[in-house]
């Protein structure tokens, strides 16, 4: 929600729609949070927008309700479970709100029926493009505009609580944005696990590396400025309250319970997966609440508003819980593209995800103005002017409202464009990139040194360019900083293999399948959800892939047995597995069944025809068995999609076959 500084009202007199719904009697047991007439009177001068004890609720204690709801649940459920609760049925249902206003809002609807009426496809096409090409410079735009959308909603709150008030002076408007931006700028920097998933994601959409001391000076100079900004505020706020002029203290408590509960879950709590969604949680929380006291106003005053929102925003509990259920219900659209088979399908959804995010950022940024007497009059505000003003504000409106079109019209293609130079940029970027994961991931780890995935990241990217002791080392501090993640374990014992020392490769898979235990399959997929923040993915590597690997561990170190069990556990979790099958049929093989094992190879090489090391123990099984044709034959299908070293192996067992007749 977006509200501008320094509007001016239309003075303190209530609309004659608003005077002839003052006479209709409240009914009892109802949803009421807009009284008419004498009842708005009274909460205007109290300065509430609903109540005492709902403001408490939705808007200005709303993080400590959450905080105390949510984090309870770490003993009962894990931090992917909690993610789950809050990213689909918090996060991402919050955007339905949203669209109910959009397009639920005949008059708002008529106001910018263009921007309605174009964004959804314009956006969704951009989505698909980008998806298609696997470029992740949407990913960034949206972790920006997320930050930036935020900031924007409690900004507003912080205006709709001066303006009730009557604390209306521009400077004061000016201080508030100051005071918001500063803090929760410098917050986000703090974070260490924010500034990783931020830098990672403008590195990987192909924008310059930075330094860690540049970043390091960053954080010192914005914790510098914001204590300026904040000393300059707490002075004009006191001088303000000396003089006998309004000051808003539930604006001051709102943005102090905010700044503090960012801070704890941000930087303060260690698990930032539970951080992030939480706070996530009570963001929503308020979104859904001045969502619904405003269309409440709507329907109450009969503005022009569509059927279902007229029937919906009724005083009824009923309707409070279908309001909640429809919420819940769009938000686990976010649940399906981990259960989607098709690659398309699932880029399709993933596209259509990010469209929502993308339009509930972009109608958010112009539905909410308070400088609109529609916004104003649906939040039941009456602001007033500064000495002098008021009747050339009130001149000025007729004529405002003349041009409005016109000038919503041309800010619009303005506003158009700068996104779509913005995202132009980032695609150019990211397409004329480098390969540099290395420099990258170093950057990071540097930049942020106390986040875990900053070094399992960099013990990737080592273990890509073969440096295995480098990513040996880095694994470790990852273990260290993220003991109960069963990928790093995997990894690591993954290294070790490489490096020849399977004992040492086994005890850290058996210490990831410790770790990963029975973690339900939901939890793993939807650790994967686009809404994730990219630093707070699942800690977890699948089961299947672990058994597997500590199978072929074991399968070198001469324990077939073991690991004949090992993949068939594996199997059992991903019953379509290649390379499962592959290692079974492997090492039946190795026992000396060999058509058991030609059986299972013949399976992987079903389920995966381009899986080189596959057929190549199919055909050395062939062969063994004198079927001297289709041996060839499958060392000529490893030989064309193998690597090199494949390659070259299968060009020399073909060699020794043409030596047999």
């Amino acid at each position: 929600m977006k509200c501008s500084a320094g509007a001016a009202g239309r003075g303190s007199g209530e609309s004659r729609m608003a005077r002839k719904k003052s006479k209709k009697p409240v009914r009892s047991g109802g949803v009421r949070p807009a009284p008419a007439a004498a009842g708005e009177t009274a909460k205007a001068a109290a300065g509430w927008i609903i109540s005492p004890f709902w403001d408490s609720f939705l808007f200005i204690g709303a993080p400590l309700v959450v905080i105390a709801a949510f984090l309870p649940l770490r003993g009962v459920m894990s931090s992917e479970q909690i993610a789950i609760l809050s990213l689909a049925f918090f996060t991402f249902g919050h955007h339905f709100p949203t669209f109910l206003r959009a397009y639920g809002d005949q008059e708002l609807f008529e106001r910018f029926k263009w921007r309605f009426l174009l964004a959804p496809p314009i956006l969704f096409t951009t989505a698909m493009w980008f998806n298609s090409r696997d470029l992740h410079g949407l990913l960034l735009f949206v972790a920006a505009w997320d930050i930036w959308h935020v900031l924007m909603q409690h900004y507003g709150f912080m205006r709709i609580y001066d303006s009730k008030a009557g604390a209306v002076a521009k400077l004061t408007s000016k201080l508030d944005w100051g005071f918001a931006i500063s803090w929760y700028i410098t917050l986000i920097a703090t974070s260490p696990h924010y500034s990783h998933n931020m830098l990672s994601r403008a590195y990987q959409s192909g924008l310059p590396l930075i330094s860690p001391e540049l970043v390091d000076g960053v954080r010192m100079t914005l914790w510098a400025a914001t204590a300026l900004i904040s000393f300059a505020y707490v002075g004009y706020h006191a001088n303000l309250w000396r003089m006998g002029k309004p000051v808003s203290f539930k604006k001051l408590t709102l943005m102090g319970i905010f700044l503090a509960a960012t801070y704890y879950l941000y930087v303060g709590i260690e698990d930032f997966l539970v951080g992030f969604t939480v706070w996530s949680a009570f963001h929503c929380i308020q979104y859904y609440g001045i969502v619904w006291v405003f269309n409440r106003n709507r329907v109450d005053r009969r503005s022009p508003v569509r059927a279902f929102t007229r029937f919906l925003f009724r005083p009824r509990w009923s309707l409070a819980f279908l309001y909640t259920a429809l919420i819940f219900g769009y938000g686990s659209i976010n649940l399906l593209p981990t259960y989607l088979s098709g690659e398309l399908a699932s880029r399709i959804l993933i596209a259509l995800i990010f469209t929502s995010n993308a339009l509930h950022y972009y109608y958010d940024s112009f539905i909410w103005k308070i400088r609109e007497p529609e916004t104003r009059e649906g939040l039941d505000i009456q602001l007033a002017t500064e000495p002098g003003q008021s009747k050339l504000a009130a001149a000025k409106a007729q004529v405002q409202r003349a041009v409005r079109q016109v000038r919503l019209a041309r800010k619009g293609m303005i506003q158009a464009a700068y996104l779509a130079a913005i995202v132009a940029i980032l695609a150019a970027f990211e397409i004329n990139s480098p390969e540099r994961e290395l420099a990258a991931m170093e950057s990071l780890a540097g930049a942020v040194p106390d986040v875990g995935d900053a070094h399992y990241n960099l013990g990737n990217a080592l273990w890509n360019e073969k440096r295995h002791a480098d990513a040996v080392a880095e694994y470790g501090k990852a273990a260290e900083l993220m003991p109960d993640s069963s990928k790093v374990f995997n990894n690591w014992g993954g290294v070790l293999a490489e490096m020849g020392d399977y004992e040492g490769a086994v005890e850290k898979y058996r210490h990831a399948l410790a770790l990963r235990g029975g973690a339900d399959a939901l939890a793993e997929a939807t650790s994967r959800s686009p809404l994730m923040p990219g630093s707070a993915h699942s800690r977890d590597a699948s089961l299947a892939t672990i058994h597997m690997n500590l199978g072929d561990a074991l399968a070198r170190s001469d324990k077939p047995e073991q690991a004949l069990q090992q993949y068939r556990v594996g199997l059992t979790a991903e019953p379509s597995s290649a390379k499962i099958r592959a290692g079974i049929g492997a090492t039946l093989g190795d026992l000396g069944r060999f058509d058991e094992g030609i059986e299972e190879l013949e399976k992987a090489v079903t389920l995966d025809p381009t899986y080189a090391t596959a057929h190549i123990n199919l055909a050395s099984l062939l062969a063994y068995r004198g079927d001297m044709v289709r041996a060839r034959r499958h060392y000529r299908i490893a030989f064309e999609y193998g690597d090199a070293r494949l390659r070259a192996a299968a060009q020399a067992a073909l060699q020794q076959l043409s030596a047999v007749p």
